[in-house]
C-alpha cells in the first residue's frame, strides 16, 4: 500500500468489526493513525490487536465509544487530539442495521433506537470533529456511512431508509457550509455489503441480490480502498457525494 494517509490523525466510530474495520486496516496500511471509536471492548480489543501485530503498534488505539452519548463521542475526538497531536479526519460509521418489519410493528422504542445510533450519532460525530478542524485551520474530512436503501427503500426497513436518508441530507448541508474552511464532507453509500448483520438474515443476500444488476454483494475492503482515496489529497474537490458503491443498486 501506498503512504498516502501518512500524517493524518484519524477518528472512526464503529470501527471495532464490519466496513468501519476494513476502514481502519487500510488507512493504517496507508500511513495513518487511528482511534477505533467502538462500543462492543472485545471486539474493538481484537482489532487493535490485530493491527498492532501488523506493525501499527504506536498508531492504534481503542476508546469505548457509544455514539448515543455527546459525552463518549467528544472523548473520542479529544484523544485523537491528545494521542496524535491534532485530528484530520472523522468517520462516523457506526450504526445498527434494521430486521426486515411491517411498519405497524414497529416498536417506537426500535424507532428511538436506530434515529439514536444511525441519525443523531452521526451529529455528534460531526458536532464534534467541525469544532476542531475549523480551529486548527487547515481543512480536513467528514465522511458518514450512509445506505443504498436510503436512495431506493425497501419494504420493512422504515427506520434505517429514514435515519440514513437523514445522514445523506445532513452531510450534504455540512459539506456547503463548511467548504469556505476547506473541510470536506462525503456520505459512502454501500449497496449489499458482506457484513454479519447482513449475511445472517436468512435469506436476505440472495433475495437482495435479485434487485443488483451486477449481482454480486460488495465486500468492506472494496469500500474500504474507496474512502482511503477519498481521504487522500488526491481528491481534494471531492466534497458533497454520495459516494455510491453499490453494484448498481441504486442505478437500476
Amino acid at each position: 500500500m501506498s503512504d498516502r494517509l501518512a500524517g493524518k490523525s484519524i477518528v472512526v466510530t464503529g470501527g471495532e468489526s464490519g466496513i468501519g474495520r476494513a476502514i481502519v486496516l487500510r488507512c493504517l496500511g496507508e500511513g495513518a493513525s487511528v482511534v477505533i471509536a467502538g462500543i462492543d471492548e472485545t471486539q474493538m480489543a481484537k482489532t487493535v490487536e490485530e493491527c498492532k501485530s501488523a506493525g501499527a503498534d504506536a498508531r492504534v488505539l481503542g476508546v469505548p465509544t457509544d455514539v448515543t452519548q455527546a459525552a463518549d463521542v467528544q472523548t473520542a475526538i479529544d484523544t485523537a487530539v491528545r494521542q496524535f497531536g491534532r485530528l484530520d479526519v472523522a468517520i462516523a460509521n457506526a450504526g445498527v442495521f434494521c430486521e426486515q418489519t411491517a411498519f405497524g410493528n414497529w416498536d417506537v422504542e426500535d424507532w428511538e433506537r436506530v434515529i439514536a445510533v444511525n441519525l443523531t450519532g452521526v451529529f455528534y460525530v460531526m458536532h464534534a470533529a467541525t469544532k476542531v478542524l475549523i480551529e486548527q485551520g487547515d481543512g480536513g474530512n467528514l465522511m458518514a456511512t450512509g445506505s443504498s436503501t436510503a436512495i431506493r427503500p425497501l419494504s420493512g426497513l422504515m427506520p434505517c431508509v429514514a435515519s440514513k436518508g437523514g445522514v445523506h441530507n445532513m452531510m450534504r448541508a455540512l459539506a456547503v457550509e463548511l467548504a469556505p474552511h476547506q473541510i470536506k464532507v462525503n456520505t459512502i453509500v454501500p449497496g449489499l455489503t458482506a457484513t454479519t448483520p447482513v449475511t445472517s438474515q436468512h435469506g436476505y443476500v440472495e433475495a437482495g441480490l435479485k434487485s443488483i444488476p451486477m449481482n454480486e454483494i460488495v465486500e468492506p475492503d472494496e469500500l474500504a480502498a474507496f474512502v482511503a482515496f477519498v481521504l487522500s489529497d488526491e481528491a481534494p474537490h471531492m466534497t458533497g457525494n454520495l459516494l455510491k458503491v453499490d453494484a448498481g443498486r441504486t442505478s437500476a
